[in-house]
């Protein structure tokens, strides 16, 4: 690549790096909200959350899930899994664990799985609020308490999910980083502009809604048919007119997505290219195109730059300024959404590479009328 390409796919690069800001420059997290004020069990009666959680093979998670809801300052007023027909000890360990295990009836043929395990432990609720988690959250001591605050702070009248903290334990697993940005940046709730204000979507993985506003929108009867009912569900809240909050869960939720090791990060993440990841509000997906669009033209030109080392001075500076503004920015937005390592932000190209590297296998899988399984379920 010769000097003028180099210096045109900077200047690309750092045109494109304010996207960054327009869609995850004002993070709300729900750690920041004042805590309850009056006793705990007051606050448990007044508040009535039903815990709702889908579950089907989650031996390896439930548990601490659990674990973590009975350590709660605020009790819920039930804990609900619904044991959608798993193959291995997930209704034991959580009978162990205290909860109330709900057999999952058969799934019906227009049904996807999660949403039919959800309006089934819905149904069964008697709580005046649901709290429906998925098995790999996990919950701080004051979770509870803090979703009861948002609660009040939405005056009771809005739908409410919370992306979770993302703990990164083992080194494959520090591949997710993109994913798990476009993930929080797609629900484009925390951008700058009028463009993210009242029109966010939900995170599927905790998400707290009234039992008057769950039976309004018709359950998740009404998202019945789609993998991703978490957007669905919204765009359905939002026709009712019926408003939407998001928080970024660090401090408070937190979660382990993939503990079995690198090809479930690969099955789980292509299962969100293949059934539809493209929901995302268009300004949100135009503009998290824009940054990554960005971050490739800066990894690029400086992988281009080491194997060409014949550069003047100027030119070096320039495209280390460009690789420097794209690495603060990783390590701005992964450490907001994860316990992602700095390293990963300073060799961004690395996870870059992976995304697009899955991305492309993704399309051409869909392209080609290859089935996705997910757990023994085909989900496109």
């Amino acid at each position: 690549m010769e000097s003028s390409h180099i210096i045109i796919a900077c200047a690309i690069a750092l045109l494109c790096s304010p996207a960054l800001w327009l869609i995850l420059g004002r993070p709300r997290y729900l750690s920041d909200l004042d805590h309850l004020g009056e006793p705990p069990q007051d606050a448990t009666q007044r508040y009535s959350i039903s815990i709702i959680i889908p579950a089907r093979d989650e031996a390896e998670n439930i548990a601490d899930l659990l674990d973590s809801i009975q350590a709660q300052s605020l009790a819920p007023h039930e804990v609900i899994v619904v044991d959608d027909h798993s193959t291995d000890d997930t209704a034991s360990i959580s009978s162990a664990h205290s909860a109330h295990v709900l057999p999952a009836a058969a799934l019906p043929a227009d049904w996807k799985g999660k949403p039919w395990a959800c309006q089934q432990g819905a149904d069964y609720a008697s709580g005046d609020w649901y709290l429906f988690l998925d098995a790999d959250t996990r919950l701080q001591p004051d979770a509870l308490a803090s979703l009861a605050a948002a609660i009040d702070a939405t005056h009771s009248n809005h739908v409410i999910s919370v992306s979770p903290y993302h703990t990164i334990i083992k080194p494959y697993e520090e591949l997710s980083a993109f994913f798990n940005f476009l993930m929080v940046a797609g629900i484009n709730a925390f951008g700058i502009g009028k463009g993210s204000q009242n029109n966010s979507a939900l995170f599927g993985q905790c998400l707290l809604i009234s039992k008057d506003h769950y039976q309004q929108v018709g359950g998740h009867q009404i998202v019945k048919s789609h993998i991703l009912e978490n957007f669905h569900l919204a765009e359905n809240l939002k026709a009712l007119g019926i408003k939407l909050t998001c928080y970024l869960g660090k401090g408070t939720i937190t979660m382990r997505m993939f503990p079995e090791g690198f090809s479930e990060l690969w099955r789980s993440w292509k299962k969100a290219f293949s059934t539809g990841a493209a929901k995302s509000a268009p300004r949100a997906l135009t503009l998290s195109s824009i940054w990554i669009t960005g971050s490739m033209f800066a990894a690029i030109s400086s992988i281009t730059a080491l194997l060409t080392i014949d550069h003047t001075h100027s030119l070096a500076l320039f495209i280390a300024l460009t690789y420097t503004v794209y690495a603060a920015q990783c390590y701005f937005s992964f450490r907001k959404i994860g316990s992602f390592s700095p390293l990963n932000a300073l060799l961004f190209p690395i996870s870059l590479i992976f995304y697009q590297l899955l991305f492309f296998t993704s399309i051409i899988s869909k392209k080609s009328g290859q089935s996705t399984q997910w757990k023994g379920r085909s989900v496109s």
